[in-house]
């Protein structure tokens, strides 16, 4: 007679990477997804043992992807020791935010000083991003979400054509990803966002430099703000350190 599994494992699986990916970067997406999320949790110590089994890869493909995450300032690699979840907090945020807001605001300047060909070209393209992005919030996919808020940013400023801007700009988002995630977690707020990238692509659309600049710092810092005034309520998120 064959004996049942215990509760709990009955559907449990183990992840395999896809053909397309190497392992290591399929480890990294994987480690990253589940600390955007809080699945890892900010100061949770890292068994490269435990996470290459549940992966079902070795530990050199892991090591390389823990290497890249430590890079983004997502894991904390400690010598002789367990590598652990990054720690967040109401300080860092306010840094990383206002760092990105002076950046955000002057790409967006510039986008929408270009050709008035190219901005009205894009015209339907960025109808159809933010369209995807408000069937996304109806159906609660955050992840979805999350990555069409990056593709409207990236497409927008891409046009602003300051490469060196926008490079800096990138190593500040890839630090406060933990943070959009947080923000767009909550249904309003992630609408929201929506709204508000609605009135952003309206001013860069007509070719308002200073209205585009306006509207995405007080994008900006306005997610900035929710942070800070929520962290009362996410103490196992978000801890102050200030």
């Amino acid at each position: 007679m064959t004996t049942p599994p215990p509760p709990g494992r009955l559907h449990t699986t183990r992840p395999h990477a896809p053909w397309s990916l190497r392992k290591q970067d399929w480890a990294y997406q994987q480690l990253r997804e589940r600390i955007l999320t809080g699945v890892l949790a900010p100061g949770e110590q890292l068994s490269q043992e435990a996470l290459a089994g549940e992966l079902g890869i070795s530990r050199g493909p892991l090591r390389d992807a823990l290497s890249r995450l430590a890079a983004e300032h997502l894991v904390v690699d400690r010598p002789h020791q367990k590598s652990v979840v990054a720690e967040v907090s109401v300080t860092d945020a306010r840094d990383i935010y206002n760092g990105r807001a002076a950046l955000e605001s002057v790409l967006a300047a510039a986008a929408a000083q270009a050709e008035l060909g190219e901005r009205g070209s894009l015209a339907a393209d960025f109808g159809l991003l933010l369209e995807r992005q408000r069937i996304a919030v109806s159906l609660g996919d955050t992840a979805q979400v999350r990555l069409l808020d990056r593709q409207f940013h990236d497409a927008l400023y891409t046009l602003a054509a300051m490469p060196a801007t926008l490079a800096a700009l990138d190593q500040l988002r890839a630090k406060s990803d933990r943070y959009v995630a947080l923000y767009l977690a909550d249904a309003h707020r992630a609408q929201t966002s929506v709204d508000e990238h609605t009135a952003i692509l309206d001013a860069f659309l007509g070719g308002d430099a200073e209205q585009s600049a306006a509207l995405t710092r007080a994008h900006v810092l306005g997610g900035l703000g929710v942070l800070t005034g929520s962290i009362d309520h996410q103490p196992a998120t978000l801890s102050d350190r200030g």
